[in-house]
């Protein structure tokens, strides 16, 4: 049996689509051990993995923490330098502490994060396989591609071409700490040295769980990327308490900002009076990260949870109005529901574009959110029979694409797990 190890970030939604390749794996008769920064989510031990901390004395589970709070209020260019930077003290504790936790632990073959850059390179220091998974929106560079924190649609002309290399070069600049650390620890192994990022990924396997439906045409996209969808548990999530006798029988709106980018309160304010006096009743999920009491009474009466049975509620609602992150996104369109997309940060503008440009919804940069505008939008994603359909292809895209059993399927064939 092999014994396969899985490094990502703490962050539920790169955990939770680690559970389902981690249950799927396990299923094909595999070990499987996560290694983690911070403090492990209940849900790994009640799946039944075992978790082994990454930190140390480098970074420690209360500075994670903290860390990431400080990420939920900010927005757009600051919340991008934070996640960097939170991902070069990732890099050298796991630098530091992986390959002595992941050798200890017997693993056979490594499944990455996308986003945990280091992850490669601890596996190339022990001599053993690694795929890369990308739970988020894939970070392959492109010039064909706008890069994922924009709101670029593609375009085929030259000063596109130009934009998204300047756009690409200054993504570089602020990669860069991340990538030295990289460097220098490989240099001092004797390991060939990456000159860009996008070579710290696997040259075996890069799985994504986009659809390759939800994926801008490229010219460079590596041969060994596997569009999968969704990473799912096959048993669905825990079940969530929620106030289902408030329903009223209107259509329901879905509204949520996720887990991470999700303590701006005005905002949770102007989508309640946006869908105030529709034909519709709101459903607010704070993710945790605004007491639903600090909010006040909302126009409309909305209902306020601080978590909620996401998938239930979108499977019941006419639309949703996210932050544009990929599992909020990718449940929706599994749901063939469309949305009004708001970016705050990160990968979120350019999956907010891609909903836009397969015309499965219309995405509003953070900074020109107004009432009047996201009202607009609402409305007419909600009139407009055209949306719900080219969610509703997404849909079916997702459904044939495999997600967690085609994803361990091929990290069995192409790490060799079988004969580890």
């Amino acid at each position: 049996m092999s014994h396969a190890g899985i490094i990502c970030p703490n962050t539920p939604g790169h955990v939770n689509a680690m559970l389902a390749l981690a249950e799927a794996t396990r299923a094909r008769g595999h070990r499987v051990t996560f290694f983690l920064l911070g403090e492990p989510p209940a849900s790994i031990a009640a799946a039944g993995f075992e978790n082994v901390p990454l930190g140390g004395t480098v970074f420690p589970p209360d500075q994670y923490r903290a860390e990431f709070e400080r990420l939920g209020s900010l927005q757009g260019r600051a919340a991008l330098k934070h996640t960097l930077s939170i991902g070069a003290r990732a890099a050298d504790a796991t630098l530091e502490v992986g390959p002595t936790a992941v050798r200890d632990a017997g693993i056979t073959a490594l499944l990455v994060d996308q986003a945990s850059f280091p992850g490669g390179t601890v596996a190339d220091q022990l001599g053993i396989p690694f795929a890369t998974v990308c739970n988020a929106l894939l970070l392959n560079p492109d010039p064909a591609v706008p890069p994922y924190f924009t709101h670029w649609q593609p375009r085929d002309a030259g000063w596109a071409r130009v934009r998204n290399r300047i756009a690409w070069a200054g993504l570089n600049r602020l990669y860069a700490p991340i990538l030295s650390r990289i460097q220098d620890r490989r240099r001092r192994l004797g390991l060939p040295v990456p000159a860009t990022i996008s070579t710290v990924w696997s040259d075996k396997l890069q799985i994504s769980q986009q659809p390759e439906l939800f994926e801008f045409p490229r010219h460079e996209l590596p041969k060994h990327v596997r569009f999968v969808g969704p990473l799912r548990l096959s048993v669905g999530a825990q079940p969530v308490p929620f106030p289902w006798e408030r329903l009223d029988g209107r259509p329901l709106i879905y509204a949520s900002l996720g887990t991470l980018q999700n303590r701006v309160a005005g905002m949770f304010r102007v989508i309640a009076e946006a869908c105030g006096g529709l034909d519709a009743q709101l459903v607010i999920s704070t993710g945790n990260g605004v007491p639903p009491e600090a909010l006040g009474k909302l126009p409309g009466n909305p209902v306020v949870v601080s978590y909620a049975p996401q998938l239930d509620l979108l499977r019941r609602s006419t639309l949703t109005v996210t932050h544009a992150g990929l599992n909020t996104v990718l449940e929706a369109l599994s749901t063939g529901l469309p949305m009004v997309a708001i970016p705050v940060t990160n990968d979120q503008p350019g999956i907010a574009a891609r909903v836009a440009w397969i015309r499965a919804g219309e995405a509003i940069a953070y900074k020109h959110v107004t009432l009047q505008a996201l009202r607009d939008a609402v409305v007419r994603v909600r009139s407009n029979p055209s949306y719900r359909a080219a969610a509703e292809r997404v849909r079916d895209a997702i459904h044939a694409s495999g997600g967690a059993p085609r994803a361990a399927e091929l990290i069995e064939h192409s790490l060799a797990l079988g004969t580890r």
